[in-house]
C-alpha cells in the first residue's frame, strides 16, 4: 500500500498532468481557433463594406442590363439579319459602303443572351465622325454592345482614322 505522501504525490501529479493535457489539448487549439475566426470575421466585414460601396454600381449596371434586355427583345421582332442591320446603321452615320469591311467573328451563349460577334473596319473616318460612329451604336436603337474600339491614324494623312470596332449583337438566348 502507499503511503499518504505518496498518494498526495500521486494526486498531485496526476492532477499536473491533466492539467497540462487540457492545456494543450483543448485550450490553445481554442484560443488560436478563436483567433482565426476573429481575423476572419474582420476581413468578412472588410468584404462586406466593399460591396456595400458597390452596391450603387451594381444598380446602375443592372439597369442599364435590363435597358438593353428591353432593346433585345424588341429587336427580336426584325427579320434582317445581324450584319445587314448592322451596315444599315453605319450607312445611316454617314459611313460610306466602300469605306467599311465587316467580319463575323462567331457566336458565344452568355447568362442572359446569345451574342453574335462581328469585326467592324471603318477607314478614312474624321474624329468627329468616329465619335459620332461609336455613339450611334452603343447608344442607338440596335441591341449591340460594343466590345473594343482601335482608333489609328492613316499614315498617309493624320487627319484621318482607321477604326477597328469588335460589335456584339445580341439577341435572346432560346
Amino acid at each position: 500500500m502507499l503511503r499518504d505522501r505518496e498518494r498526495r504525490v500521486l494526486v498531485v501529479g496526476g492532477a499536473a498532468a491533466a492539467v497540462l493535457l487540457l492545456l494543450l489539448f483543448v485550450v490553445i487549439p481554442g484560443v488560436s481557433r478563436i483567433k482565426s475566426q476573429a481575423r476572419a470575421a474582420a476581413a468578412a466585414e472588410t468584404d462586406l463594406a466593399e460591396v456595400r460601396k458597390a452596391r450603387p454600381e451594381i444598380e446602375r449596371i443592372h439597369s442599364e442590363t435590363a435597358a438593353k434586355a428591353g432593346i433585345v427583345r424588341a429587336a427580336v421582332n426584325v427579320k434582317d439579319a445581324p450584319l445587314t442591320r448592322i451596315t444599315s446603321a453605319l450607312q445611316e452615320a454617314g459611313i460610306p459602303l466602300a469605306a467599311l469591311n465587316i467580319k463575323s467573328g462567331g457566336a458565344r451563349d452568355g447568362e442572359l443572351f446569345r451574342e453574335e460577334s462581328f469585326d467592324v473596319r471603318i477607314e478614312n473616318l474624321t474624329y468627329l465622325e468616329a465619335v459620332n460612329t461609336l455613339q450611334r451604336l452603343s447608344a442607338g436603337s440596335l441591341p449591340v454592345v460594343l466590345r473594343s474600339a482601335s482608333l489609328k491614324s492613316r499614315y498617309d494623312d493624320p487627319r484621318y482614322l482607321d477604326v477597328t470596332l469588335r460589335v456584339g449583337f445580341l439577341t435572346p438566348k432560346s
